[in-house]
Order: C-alpha cells, then sequence, then structure tokens
C-alpha cells in the first residue's frame, strides 16, 4: 500500500540530536508514512541511533552512502519514496505531532503541489518567528508563491509538503555535492507547481545547530557556491520573466570580513561588478564581460 508521505531525512554527525528527531518524526498523527534516513558518512555515533530506532519501528528505513551531502542525500531518498508526497526534515530539527497530518490534509482539499507552515528558528536560548501564516491561502501565481515563502532570500525546503507526481514529472532533484542546493530546488518547486496551500499557526523547528553546515566557516569554496546558486535563480528568474525585488538581483561575488565585520565586497548586477568598501562605498566598477 503506498504511504501518504514519505518523509526524507539527511543525517550527518548529529547524534546529540537525532533522537528528538525521530521521535518527533515517529509520533506523527499521521500513521501512513515513510521515514526514509541517509546516513551520509557520519563518523560519530550517528549509524548506531539509526539501527536502534529502526530496529524499533519498521516504517524507518536507513540508507547508507559515503559523505555526498545533503543534496545526494535527499537525492537518494527520493529514488525509493514511495509516498504520495514527500516531506523534508533534518536530522537536527523536530516537528509538532500534527505536522505531516495538517500539511497532507491542506495539500488534499486545495488540490496543491505544496503545501506549506511557518518556520520557527530555534536558538540555544529563545529563537525567532521566519515566517507564520494566520490564515490559509491558496496561489497559484509564480510572484504569489515567492512571496508568502519570502523566496528570495529564503529557501527553506523543509517546511513544505510536495506532491511526488510533480517533482518526478519535472525530474526537480537537488544539485549535488555542494552547498546552498536548495536555492534552485525550492524556487523551482514553487514556479514550476501548479498552486501551493499555506497552513496557518503549524510552524517546522528549525534547530540552530552551531555544528551545521549551515553555520560552518565561510571558505571560497562556499562563497563561490553561493555565488552560482544565486546567479542561476537571478537567470531563472530573468528567463521566465519573473519579477523579485531588484535588490536580489544583485549578488555577492566575493566578500572578506575580519572579526564578522565586513571590510570589502564584490556585488554583481548584470554584466557589471562593484567593489564596495564596508559593504556600503563603491569604489571600483568595471564590466565582467571585459575581464578574461
Amino acid at each position: 500500500m503506498t504511504p501518504k508521505v514519505s518523509i526524507l531525512i539527511p543525517v550527518y554527525n548529529t547524534a546529540a540530536l537525532l533522537p528528538r528527531c525521530l521521535k518527533s518524526v515517529t509520533s506523527q498523527t499521521l500513521c501512513d508514512i515513510e521515514i526514509i534516513c541517509v546516513d551520509d558518512g557520519s563518523t560519530d555515533e550517528s549509524a548506531q541511533v539509526l539501527d536502534s530506532w529502526a530496529e524499533k519501528d519498521a516504517r524507518i528505513k536507513v540508507i547508507r552512502q559515503a559523505n555526498g551531502r545533503q543534496g545526494k542525500a535527499r537525492n537518494e531518498a527520493m529514488k525509493v519514496a514511495q509516498g504520495e508526497y514527500i516531506g523534508m526534515v533534518d536530522s537536527d530539527d523536530y516537528i509538532p505531532d500534527d505536522y505531516f497530518e495538517r500539511l497532507y490534509n491542506a495539500a488534499q482539499e486545495a488540490s496543491a503541489d505544496i503545501a506549506m507552515c511557518g518556520i520557527y528558528k530555534e536558538k540555544p536560548v529563545g529563537g525567532r518567528v521566519v515566517i507564520s501564516f494566520d490564515r490559509t491561502e491558496v496561489v497559484d501565481q509564480p510572484v504569489e508563491k515567492l512571496r508568502l515563502c519570502n523566496c528570495p532570500p529564503d529557501f527553506h525546503p523543509v517546511n513544505k509538503l510536495y506532491r511526488r507526481a510533480f517533482l518526478d514529472k519535472i525530474g526537480l532533484r537537488f544539485a549535488e555535492g555542494v552547498q546552498y542546493e536548495d536555492v534552485m530546488f525550492v524556487l523551482r518547486a514553487l514556479c514550476e507547481s501548479d498552486r501551493l496551500v499555506t497552513v496557518p499557526q503549524l510552524s517546522y523547528r528549525y534547530v540552530l545547530n552551531e555544528a551545521s553546515t549551515v553555520k560552518a566557516r565561510q571558505t571560497l569554496a562556499k562563497q563561490q557556491q553561493k555565488y552560482a546558486a544565486h546567479k542561476a535563480m537571478v537567470e531563472y528568474v530573468t528567463q521566465h520573466n519573473i519579477a523579485i525585488p531588484n535588490k536580489y538581483r544583485h549578488i555577492t561575488v566575493y566578500h572578506y570580513s575580519v572579526m564578522g565585520i565586513c571590510l570589502y565586497k564584490i556585488k554583481e548586477y548584470g554584466n557589471r561588478r562593484t567593489l564596495r568598501l564596508f559593504d556600503a562605498l563603491p569604489i571600483w566598477m568595471w564590466n565582467n564581460k571585459d575581464r578574461v
């Protein structure tokens, strides 16, 4: 029998937080689910935690792979997913007990390819609401879907439920081996889906884990991957004539910071690049096409 929802959980060195994540997923009021966990080459006790939980709950499937980052882990999970819809939970996060039941019911009632709820970012002390909804909305225009999701700048794949047939139809998968793999996935999902429905008074619990890849030190490779993802985003919306705020068409190529203070930044807008001192004072401009 086809499960209503396949839940994809990429796992990498989150043994301390993983039990809370798995408890929240296995405790869902929507019981007709499958839980696909992908151990992305963890070097801590994550593998043992997964095996222990899989022994207790037959809905949990464990896949193991050499470290390939979240994009590859989610793609591997999607290869075996059988659910009518696909949901994603990161292994250091957790969700309310009625999370997938409410998302699934909303998607069914609205005949929507995507159902979406809010996000609460949880810190070691306190937290803040990032996205929230106080009423149900059903939208079918790309600009409205991007507005509701606060895209750009936020491209969260985890607070959404996706119809699997829709993802397969357009061949949508994550970029592999890079960070910022979620930018084009979420952008295309929103713009190419038939409609999106919001679910009010429901939030995904996003845990700000200092050890996660999102919080990892800024390296040149990471900056280059962020630039490539955001450039692809601008090219996509331009090609499809989708309006976004003009400030998000200014892409950061490189920045240099000391102790959290930005000393200078190179920004790109179309073919023009600008060197900005302290990210405020433009001191040099050039046409990128002139550079070899």
